[in-house]
């Protein structure tokens, strides 16, 4: 779409009286051939002939058609500022709202140009003086570690594990029970005898200490176990330096 113009020629035609035919005529002629020269893109050319139209015959209207020009010309702060000083002296002129659309849109992008500060140079460290001699460095310490496990924790763990064993075992063998007795009433046809029912009280006893049987066992080997690598990973380490000696003992989780 091709750029905004005011037509000056009818302004011109449509002048007062006392304006002096010869110079609008001038300016008339200025204005096409600016007309002219901006629609073959040759906006520097362009700019000369409106302003010099616009001094032959100073009008507002003219003040917005070197402003377009400018513009297209991509002199974004001239354009700008002959935008402003149209509205100064047209502020609800015809062109007054594109005039003021094109000012924010071309501040917006002289900001955007706009470099940014270089941020200052850092001072370069002043290098230390050649006459002062370096610090004296400290003697290197190298303690000697030595790696032992802890027999008390892992004969404690084997025996709570094997504890625990034991106590699952039994709980197979109260199962077992249970389940032999729960298959005996199962297929039992007609009325209980006595012995039947003993039978049945002892599966009910049998699979109460089976339950007691696996879950204690399960708690005392995963105990037993905890114990058995807590003493596996138990280490002593022995710290040596020229004030100080002991023990120190670390443990790793």
């Amino acid at each position: 779409m091709r750029p905004s113009m005011i037509a000056i020629a009818l302004v011109l035609a449509t002048a007062p009286a006392r304006a002096a035919p010869s110079a609008k005529a001038q300016a008339k002629q200025h204005f096409k051939q600016g007309k002219a020269l901006q629609d073959a893109g040759r906006y520097d050319d362009a700019v000369a002939e409106y302003r010099a139209a616009y001094e032959v015959d100073p009008r507002p209207e003219m003040l917005f058609n070197i402003a377009q020009v400018y513009r297209l010309g991509n002199h974004k702060q001239a354009a700008v500022d002959y935008y402003q000083q149209y509205l100064a002296g047209q502020p609800d002129g015809s062109g007054a709202r594109e005039a003021r659309q094109w000012i924010a849109e071309l501040t917006r992008q002289l900001e955007a140009d706009r470099p940014l500060p270089s941020e200052p140079a850092k001072p370069e460290p002043a290098p230390a003086p050649l006459s002062s001699p370096p610090p004296p460095s400290e003697p290197e310490l190298r303690p000697l570690m030595a790696t032992r496990s802890s027999p008390p924790l892992r004969i404690a763990g084997l025996a709570t594990a094997g504890t625990g064993a034991i106590a699952l075992g039994l709980g197979v063998v109260f199962g077992i029970k249970a389940r032999s007795a729960a298959d005996t009433i199962s297929n039992h046809q007609g009325p209980w005898t006595e012995g039947e029912r003993h039978t049945f009280e002892d599966g009910q006893r049998a699979n109460r200490i089976m339950i007691i049987g696996y879950a204690a066992g399960g708690a005392l080997v995963a105990t037993g176990a905890v114990l058995y690598y807590l003493g596996a990973r138990t280490h002593v380490v022995p710290v040596t330096g020229e004030r100080t000696a002991g023990l120190a003992v670390q443990g790793r989780f």
